[in-house]
């Protein structure tokens, strides 16, 4: 079982599990291995989920931007809306070599949709952070207030032609409760009745369909949930049912200040593959939620309570539906991947890290608190998952990536427009667009392509001029340096070279690079005369090196595993043998599973952690002596070397 929760940073987990707030993980721990694990470059979510899917580097993958670039298409083309599909990554998956050995797997919100095999089970996909690919609507708050955030303003009135509802004290009020569909089109009305049940104090909600209480989802106080109701919504022209439920946040004794939630509207079926497999884990376990709640708390519209009672649900959901699978399929292997401590930490590390620019001795402990929260919601999720796996069973918790504090955002279209090599236009729309007869070179992410005449659909770069304008941009990236004199690039590579850091094959940047600690990129397009090193704050993990560690702070992903035949107890040697790498998963689970790994697999099985593997044999007990007239060791002076 890989419980993939993203952005779970190293030195967080070690701080939440000695406090007691991750005591599943912590158990793991204990009677299993802990490790650092290093991302694959870049550290990008679905550039190192593939990796964890395969055991194969980006450049092997295809998938080393957040999404890809393909020799012959327009250069700003990276296909970024299918980053995480099967459509784009060249190696094959290790559920695909399961299935080679005849074993299923159960793959929930994870990538590597549309399926590719039969012997796959997909609840869900993991199609982009944010991005819900089968939602009906999204979450919404609903307010009589200013509303904070996007949340949806209500008028309450008069109540008029309500039947079958309890006596009120004071004037019943009624409002209507929209549904707004992801087509942003109204797809459902429903109706919301306040009433004072007692001392003519508004004190309970009813939420209907209808306006006859017998129909209600629920008659509700503050801090109580309606009932799941269904609902029908045409989406893309089809007709689709959806599941509703609300929750009355906070209602004031005199009406005035309401606040209202309601769960994402998520269909009953059609989001697993084979389809059947929705509607059937929805009758039996209840209605799915695949966002719970973590936009609307940011938002500001929910509490913690609101946002723990959605997040519990939301892992009750998924640990029912993971061993009802897994026992009826019989499935050998099951991937998982859960956004909540990558949306949590880009929010809260930045203000408690007092390296980062926004740190703040007074709310400091406010965002440890948050942070702990979302620790603690992951951990949860964990020991829902975990009810599936039995003493035969290996479980595994792994990152993607962590989470380091932004200080200085580098703006290279800057820099590029000032050397003439980037120009930007407005298009026959009057949006901007590249102006690609005066572009010589564009940087995206992490890679620069050169507009080669011959290669680019729109080169103007001829092809004698290529190596000396790769020297130019590796030159000027190099030199490129804050007010205090400090490099902004770590590295920049010809892409010749490009395999020392894992990346290979015609289709990267024709120079390859990466941000120093604490840089981050300014955007494609900037404004004019910015300067190109500057100040920022907050947290991104993608341009920076894995390796980035403060002392609150990393970018380190983390590794956690115990099951049969693993050491307990164990916390890898860093000093010695260093963290591992992500792609040492995929070939580590194959081991355990008895199976070939993937095809395309470039990871090694993590032998010091299996029982029986002594990696203290290989120390040496100290200098070896040498016999009086025998060679000696020199020292380096004396060998020419300063």
């Amino acid at each position: 079982m890989v419980i993939g929760l993203d952005a779970l940073s190293p030195k967080l987990v070690a701080r939440f599990a000695e406090e007691g707030a991750m005591p599943n993980i912590k158990g793991l721990m204990e009677r299993g291995c802990f490790s650092k694990a290093l991302s694959c470059l870049p550290a990008f979510t679905p550039t190192n989920w593939t990796v964890i899917a395969t055991g194969a580097r980006p450049g092997t993958t295809g998938i080393f931007l957040w999404g890809t670039h393909r020799r012959g298409e327009p250069l700003d083309e990276i296909h970024r809306d299918e980053a995480m599909s099967s459509n784009l990554c060249r190696a094959e998956y290790l559920w695909e070599a399961a299935a080679r050995a005849g074993k299923r797997t159960l793959l929930f919100n994870f990538v590597g949709w549309p399926p590719t095999t039969d012997k796959a089970i997909h609840v869900d996909w993991f199609h982009s952070p944010g991005t819900k690919c089968f939602q009906i609507a999204g979450n919404m708050g609903y307010t009589t207030v200013e509303p904070p955030g996007i949340a949806t303003p209500i008028r309450l009135g008069a109540a008029t032609g309500w039947v079958n509802v309890p006596r009120s004290t004071a004037e019943p009020l009624e409002a209507v409760i929209p549904i707004q569909t992801v087509e942003r089109r109204e797809g459902a009305r429903y109706h919301l009745l306040l009433l004072a049940t007692k001392g003519g104090k508004y004190d309970k909600c009813i939420i209907s369909r209808e306006k006859d209480g017998r129909k209600a989802l629920g008659v509700i106080s503050a801090g109580e949930w309606t009932d799941w109701g269904r609902e029908g919504f045409t989406v893309g022209g089809e007709e689709k049912v959806g599941t509703v439920r609300f929750k009355l946040v906070e209602l004031s004794p005199d009406g005035k200040r309401l606040r209202l939630y309601r769960s994402q509207v998520y269909p009953v079926g059609g989001f697993t593959h084979p389809p059947e497999v929705g509607k059937k884990l929805v009758d039996e376990i209840g209605p799915y939620v695949q966002e719970a709640a973590t936009q609307a708390f940011r938002a500001g519209w929910i509490d913690e309570e609101t946002l723990s009672e959605e997040l519990g649900y939301q892992a009750r959901w998924i640990g029912g539906a993971t061993k009802k699978i897994m026992d009826e399929y019989d499935c050998s292997l099951f991937y998982l991947q859960w956004h909540l401590p990558d949306s949590v930490t880009h929010e809260t590390v930045g203000r408690i890290d007092p390296e980062g620019p926004n740190y703040d001795p007074g709310q400091a402990e406010r965002y440890l608190r948050l942070t702990r929260l979302g620790y603690r919601l992951a951990d949860n999720l964990v020991g829902e998952v975990m009810r599936a796996a039995d003493e035969d069973t290996a479980v595994i918790v792994v990152s993607d990536h962590g989470m380091p504090v932004s200080k200085k955002v580098v703006s290279l279209t800057e820099l590029f427009t000032r050397k003439g090599w980037f120009r930007m236009k407005r298009d026959e729309q009057g949006r901007p667009a590249v102006d690609w007869s005066k572009t010589k070179a564009i940087n995206i992410l992490l890679h620069i392509w050169i507009n080669l005449k011959g290669r680019d659909p729109e080169g103007i770069v001829e092809p004698e001029d290529y190596e000396a304008l790769r020297e130019e941009i590796i030159d000027a990236l190099l030199s490129l340096k804050d007010e205090k004199g400090e490099r902004a690039i770590l590295l920049a590579l010809k892409r010749e070279d490009a395999p020392l850091i894992g990346l290979w094959g015609e289709d990267i940047g024709d120079v390859v690079f990466l941000f120093n600690r604490g840089c981050i990129w300014g955007g494609m397009r900037s404004g004019a005369g910015e300067e190109i090193v500057r100040p920022t704050g907050g947290a991104r993990h993608g341009p920076q090196p894995p390796t980035t560690e403060t002392e609150y702070s990393s970018n380190y992903a983390t590794f956690v595993m115990a099951g049969p035949g693993v050491k307990k107890g164990y916390a890898r040697p860093l000093d010695r043998l260093g963290p591992i790498s992500l792609t040492d998963v995929v070939p580590t689970i194959a081991y355990l599973l008895d199976i070939p790994p993937p095809a395309h697999s470039q990871g090694t099985v993590l032998y010091d952690m299996l029982e029986g593997w002594d990696t203290e044999i290989a120390r040496k007990p100290g200098p070896i002596p040498i016999p009086s007239g025998g060679p000696r060791r020199a020292r380096a002076l004396e060998l020419g070397i300063e």
